[in-house]
């Protein structure tokens, strides 16, 4: 054979084989968009699950499925299997992130709350302030009790949280919501009572008293007429209408949330005069308030007052630092003296209630934290001002490299003297720049301390409704899967 002929053979081969693949190319590309799509839906109805939450054959039901096909009739909705392992995976993908993120974390406080669902569980948080001066929140871990709600179990299972995540040695306090059988039991950490949970127990203690129980029980029935009675909110509304009353609309709790509770009463109070015309033209005069339940209703709202003046102090949202409480409860505390002294019994109920449960607020454990957040260091008592004083140089006499005890105390002169910075300024972000400059050994112990935050439960769950929601759809998530999506229902969109 000739070299033409050769080179000609080659040359046609190559031809026929070039020929061949154009068709393939795109069928390849589509079948690869194909795949990225379906994994991109896939995560996509994933994060629509945890952000919930929800249970994972959600996704299966008959109105879910039709909604989608009406949207999109090519869309293949994945199976609850699908699902179950995209939830593992991305659950491994996040939780390895997270690892490297605490690996460098130093000085973590843990939250923990248990909850009761087919059995009790217990979720334990972490929190810390990182390098550029921000407080990080995540969720670790929610583990069943299988029943055994004792102190030691729980002791046990944070134990197991710390060692699962490498944060043996590195914690230093642990904030509870609920949990009472930890109250001053002996622990290798810092126990604090979360906040917005210590005031529903004090409310949960006012609406137990005899003299007030059966208020609140009429209350819920009266609001639960208007309800479930169609034909009775319309009347009230076209009498509101008449004598050009607002029309907010009727609030019906059943929960123990003190601030829901403040709502409900509220309204009920401003329409009980139009509720009043209603009832008798429906021969439910059963359901009419007396002068000295009304009476009681008015002290109840107005000793609630201050709970809601202080907690407006707070963020609405996340975690805040445990520092801004004390100057907080002293609100608090002050409120329901002004409220005490007009002679509304109930405020002096909540105010005895209170000093059981926070204490005294002029000689204070929280005194060192508040002290040494910049914001607040100004807003202490004398008392409390000397107590700071004095934990600050236990702790720092305990660390070896600080400090001699006198230039200690030129430094706490010069910290004193500093002018507070701005209510919304960041303290964490302070102490690691000015602060770590100008008062250099006290910017450790602040950041330490600092980092303990306020509340067992992100404070947009604290306090209102959304909190009761999201109790009841966690608890009806299986428990197989209740560990990966609360996981991820916290984390996911912050880890990235």
């Amino acid at each position: 054979m000739s070299s033409a002929v050769r080179r000609r053979g080659r040359g046609q081969g190559r031809g026929t084989r070039t020929n061949l693949q154009p068709p393939r190319r795109p069928h390849i590309r589509q079948r690869g968009a194909g795949n990225q799509e379906m994994l991109t839906t896939k995560r996509r109805l994933l994060k629509m699950i945890v952000s919930t939450p929800q249970r994972l054959e959600s996704t299966e039901s008959k109105s879910f499925r039709e909604f989608v096909t009406e949207l999109s009739p090519s869309l293949e909705i994945p199976t609850k299997s699908v699902i179950r392992s995209q939830l593992l995976s991305v659950y491994n993908e996040k939780e390895k992130e997270l690892r490297s993120t605490l690996a460098s974390a130093d000085d973590i406080v843990l939250t923990c709350e248990a909850f009761r669902a087919e059995e009790s569980f217990l979720a334990v948080g972490c929190h810390f302030v990182d390098n550029r001066g921000n407080l990080k929140s995540y969720m670790l871990n929610t583990s069943c009790l299988f029943g055994d709600e004792s102190a030691a179990n729980i002791q046990k299972q944070l134990c197991a949280v710390m060692e699962a995540w490498g944060l043996k040695g590195k914690v230093h306090s642990v904030v509870r919501a609920g949990l009472p059988q930890l109250k001053r039991v002996r622990t290798k950490w810092t126990d604090m009572p979360c906040f917005a949970d210590t005031l529903n127990v004090v409310f949960k203690d006012l609406m137990s008293k005899d003299e007030l129980s059966s208020v609140f029980r009429k209350c819920q029935n009266i609001v639960r007429f208007f309800k479930l009675d169609f034909d009775a909110e319309q009347k009230l509304r076209e009498i509101q209408n008449k004598l050009k009353m607002e029309q907010d609309e009727l609030i019906l709790y059943r929960g123990e949330k003190w601030l829901l509770w403040l709502d409900m009463l509220e309204g009920l109070i401003q329409q009980h005069e139009a509720m009043v015309m209603v009832f008798v033209q429906k021969k439910k005069t059963d359901l009419i308030l007396d002068e000295n339940e009304t009476e009681k209703i008015k002290k109840i709202i107005s000793a609630l007052k201050p709970l809601k003046k202080a907690t407006s102090m707070m963020r609405t949202e996340g975690f805040q630092t445990i520092s801004v409480m004390l100057p907080l409860l002293k609100t608090l505390m002050d409120g329901l003296r002004e409220e005490r002294q007009k002679g509304n019994d109930v405020a002096n109920i909540l105010l005895l209630k209170c000093k059981e449960e926070f204490g005294d607020v002029n000689n204070h454990p929280l005194a060192l934290i508040t002290f040494l957040d910049p914001r607040c260091k100004d807003k202490l008592g004398e008392q409390n001002k000397r107590l700071a004083i004095s934990k600050v140089k236990q702790e720092l006499a305990a660390d070896p490299a600080s400090c001699s005890a006198a230039e200690l105390d030129v430094l706490l002169n010069k910290y004193l003297a500093y002018t507070p910075t701005s209510e919304r300024s960041n303290p964490f972000a302070w102490w690691r720049h000015t602060g770590m400059t100008m008062f250099r050994e006290l910017s450790k112990l602040a950041l330490k301390k600092l980092g303990v935050v306020s509340t067992a439960v992100p404070l947009e769950r604290a306090f209102s409704s959304a909190g009761d929601r999201f109790c009841s759809q966690r608890s009806s998530i299986e428990p197989e899967n209740l560990n990966m999506v609360l996981f991820l229902n916290s984390n996911w969109p912050i880890i990235s």
